[in-house]
Parts: C-alpha cells; structure tokens; sequence
C-alpha cells in the first residue's frame, strides 16, 4: 500500500467547540458545527484535507503528539495579530530554508506552524529522490 495524500485532520478535546472557536476566530478556519451521530463536532474542508475536531471527555490530560501547519501569505502581520489576540507564540517568525515559519499553541498545547513558501518556485521544497537500487 502507498498512501496518496493525507485526506483528513482530526483533533479530540475535552474542550471542542472552545478549541474549534480558537482555530475559526484566531486563524480563520470556517469551521460549522456538524451533527452525524451521537455528539458535535465541528469541521471544514481546507485545500481539499478534511480537518475537524471532536468532543472526547477522556481527552483532558492526554499526550498530544500532533502538530498542524497552515500556509498564511504574511507569517509576521499573522503572529503581530495572533500576539495582540493573547495567542502563545511558540516561534518567532524566522526564514528557513523553505520559507518563512513561526509557530504557536493551541488551547489544548498543540504546535501549530505558520508558514509561507518562497516564491521563486526553485527555492520551495523539493522532493526527496530515493536512493538505492531497484531489486
């Protein structure tokens, strides 16, 4: 099996519509509440990936391990926004070898990044060849 592309994105909290309200009103992710089966959860599709957070009461105090990244067209004016709104800056903005990045936290202590791609198309990242040989 080779996996195609990542098709979804999907959050547990203890808090959800609190956490799915920070990602709408701090960085502009159209999530609506929706209601297919037992409790709510709010989503949206974004560039085709499917990202939703869901209720999960057993969820407070668990490890997180995930870590999101949206491409923004201004890293700076969205971490100068995102610090007045009382947002965790976890990163300056900083260049990178593909870009400008910055990162900041959730309410539930997710990573999540800020990035904006070059624009000479030559200076995005590129893909890895694989190296070896064919047996």
């Amino acid at each position: 099996m080779n996996a195609k592309r990542i098709d979804a994105v999907l959050l547990d909290s203890p808090k959800a519509e609190a956490l799915a309200a920070f990602y709408r009103d701090r960085l502009g992710i159209p999530f609506e509440e929706e209601r297919h089966g037992s409790a709510p959860h709010w989503a949206c599709f974004l560039g085709g990936v499917h990202f939703a957070i869901h209720q999960k009461d057993g969820a407070a105090g668990a490890v997180r391990n995930v870590s999101l990244s949206f491409e923004v067209a201004d890293v700076d004016s969205a971490v100068e926004r995102l610090q007045k709104q009382g947002v965790l800056i976890h990163l300056q903005p900083a260049n990178r070898p593909y870009g400008r990045l910055a990162a900041i936290k959730d309410p539930n202590g997710n990573l999540v990044y800020l990035h904006h791609y070059p624009a000479v198309p030559s200076q995005r990242p590129q893909k890895k060849k694989a190296s070896g040989r064919k047996r």
